[in-house]
């Protein structure tokens, strides 16, 4: 590492931020560097390394955020990629974000990486809570045992922060190497392996005592790198030794921890994660996320609609020629304007589900279900993975990264398109307000329930069929309940939201302008190429009654879903949202067949993104054709079911 005394080159120098989930790692990145970021509340969000620069006084350092991690092993990709970076980058500095209502778990994570390497800066965030909770961190003694800088902050108040970028440019210009001892035995191991270690050339790049105590630990992907591997297993003395480490630091450095009885959170859980009542409420939390949605986005829906309108009929006052204003008014503006009108109720979603996530929820509900998927013999780790998916199938799907068990990660990746998306949404309250009218709120959430059901007994049956064995066992950490921040909010509901616009200015500006050349051409209506296409495949729709409009969509809703109410729009012509100008496919099909048409939207081929992923994260093109043909087959399946059952009611 080469020190300049007054200015240090960003590309010399690297800092790497660790931590496990939930102790404040991207809020203190942000601190850092300025950047606009989502904070995650539960384990495997924070999946791919996220990179800023940090500047201070004349100083530029890089600072690079690493996935959650509670160890520096090698059985989940998260873990590997912190643990990749730290020995195949070399960071100057590892920074170690702890949290000071729950140090031991976070220290457990320091140790590792002291045995790694030595410049390392600990950081206790959330001190402001600690002293809420009535004990005080001493971060001299701290430094004093470990034998590194701390610094305490607080990423709400901003507590600490100067004295970490201070902390992190006097870090750069030293190094320290901290060892602590293992039992006799274990030591005498050590020395042995270090011993065969330094004299295999290959090896002169690692530090021999951490790949030593990783060889006792019995890791496979050190084994593969020494072509050492050992009999005997001592993982189980190394972690006690370090937890007993552990324990006298904090008998130390913490003052005033003796609990007494429940906490807030402690109280409120008991309810919040009672086998039965937790999920009556989780139930009911949704039903309200979703009936508000609906209910209060129809008027702002209506206002975009009707400035939509506008806009479509001042040009079509300029255009003379008929195509052209075809192409514009009804095929563009009516396209695009057709999903725009459903921005307030992605929003809104978003929102509410910022907030449930903000304060802590989240995390429960996936604990709460836990339970219930763990009884059917499935994995409840991946169920975490699947609650992403109701913003965005594609991000709920990489977040499978942060599984270990390889059968247990193909499983999630193949029944987390069956989790109802935003995309999905605009389909749902466009026809089930048409439809269904102030029943619509129920009939969403029916189709939400509905995801959740059909992706339980996917799962059940794949892993029946084709991945027996026991599911992993579920080891979350319930973050602590917390108000949530108005800024954090709007941060999130942004970033989640914007991909709606995106998609809106990108691919079904794109999807609206082909499907207008479709339907107007050769001629407009039955003899269009979009009817022939929908024609061809009626015969194999008739039990469910569709129209050859409905098939159609459909068909160019697999390269998105919003694409379908586009599709749908260009078909029936202007499609309000208020339910003022629906006859046109009203009088086409009953209510029964709308329904199970909202069904096999939720259910049917995954959106070309969520395949082109599914591709890359199996690395196998089976995969794809089996999601593809088992999702088919599950949709007709239960969309039909929908409307027989629906046709006796």
């Amino acid at each position: 590492m080469k020190n300049q005394p007054d200015r240090i080159d960003s590309k010399e120098i690297t800092v790497a931020l660790l931590g496990n989930p939930n102790v404040g790692k991207t809020s203190i990145f942000n601190s850092l560097t300025g950047s606009r970021q989502v904070v995650a509340n539960w384990p495997g969000v924070t999946v791919e390394k996220r990179a800023g620069v940090m500047r201070h006084h004349n100083h530029t350092i890089d600072v690079v955020d690493l996935p959650g991690t509670y160890t520096l092993g090698a059985t989940s990709l998260d873990e590997k990629i912190a643990r990749d970076f730290l020995v195949n980058e070399k960071p100057g500095v590892a920074i170690v974000i702890g949290d000071a209502v729950n140090l031991e778990r976070s220290l457990y994570l320091l140790l590792q990486v002291l045995e790694l390497r030595g410049d390392v800066v600990l950081v206790v965030n959330a001190v402001d809570e600690a002293r809420k909770a009535g004990f005080e961190i001493d971060k001299n003694e701290l430094s004093k045992q470990l034998g590194i800088p701390v610094v305490v902050t607080s990423a709400v108040t901003g507590e600490g922060i100067e004295e970490l970028k201070n902390t992190l440019v006097k870090s750069t210009k030293s190094s320290s190497h901290v060892h602590y001892l293992f039992s006799d035995e274990v030591e005498a191991h050590l020395r042995d392996l270090s011993e065969r270690i330094k004299g295999n050339p290959s090896l002169a790049g690692f530090d021999e005592r951490w790949l030593s105590i990783k060889l006792l630990e019995k890791d496979y992907e050190v084994q593969k790198i020494t072509g050492i591997t050992l009999d005997y297993d001592f993982s189980v003395e190394i972690a006690e030794t370090r937890y007993k480490y552990i324990k006298r630091i904090l008998s130390t450095s913490v003052k005033g921890k003796e609990k007494i009885g429940w906490n807030f959170s402690e109280a409120i859980d008991h309810v919040m994660t009672h086998r039965f009542l937790g999920i009556l409420i989780f139930l009911a939390v949704m039903y309200i996320v979703f009936q508000l949605t609906f209910t209060i986005s129809g008027p702002l829906s209506i206002v975009i609609e009707e400035l939509l309108g506008g806009l479509g009929r001042a040009f079509g006052g300029f255009i003379g020629v008929d195509w052209l204003r075809s192409l514009v008014v009804e095929g563009i503006i009516g396209g695009v304007g057709a999903v725009l009108v459903f921005v307030p109720n992605i929003f809104i979603l978003f929102l509410a589900l910022g907030i449930l996530e903000e304060t802590g929820y989240l995390p429960r509900a996936a604990f709460v279900i836990d339970r219930l998927m763990y009884s059917m013999k499935l994995s409840g780790r991946s169920f975490m993975s699947m609650l992403l998916g109701f913003g965005c199938n594609v991000s709920s799907i990489m977040s499978t990264r942060s599984i270990s068990e390889p059968k247990e990660r193909i499983v999630t990746i193949l029944v987390s398109p069956f989790i109802s998306c935003s995309a999905k949404l605009p389909v749902y309250v466009l026809i089930a307000g048409t439809f269904f009218g102030a029943r619509a709120g129920v009939v969403i959430f029916f189709l939400y329930v509905l995801s959740i059901v059909i992706t339980v007994l996917s799962a059940l049956l794949i892993n029946k069929l084709f991945f027996k064995g026991e599911p992993s066992t579920l080891i979350m950490e319930l973050p602590r309940y917390r108000k949530p921040r108005l800024s954090s909010l709007i941060l999130y509901t942004w970033n989640k939201g914007r991909h709606f616009l995106e998609k809106a200015g990108t691919i079904i500006l794109g999807a609206s302008v082909v499907i207008w050349f479709l339907s107007y051409f050769p001629s407009e209506g039955t003899g269009s190429f979009a009817a022939m296409i929908g024609k061809s495949l009626e015969p194999l729709f008739i039990p469910l009654g569709y129209t050859w409009e409905m098939i159609t969509s459909l068909v160019f809703g697999i390269a998105a879903k919003e694409v379908i109410v586009s599709s749908l729009t260009t078909f029936f012509g202007n499609l309000s949202v208020s339910g003022s100008s629906l006859g046109a496919i009203r009088t086409l099909i009953t209510p029964e067949i709308a329904l199970s048409f909202l069904v096999f939207v939720l259910l049917y081929v995954p959106c070309m993104p969520t395949l082109a992923v599914i591709k890359n994260e199996t690395g196998s093109y089976k995969y794809v054709f089996f999601s593809v043909f088992y999702s088919l087959t599950v949709a007709y399946t239960v969309a039909l079911i929908v409307r027989v059952v629906g046709g006796f009611l």
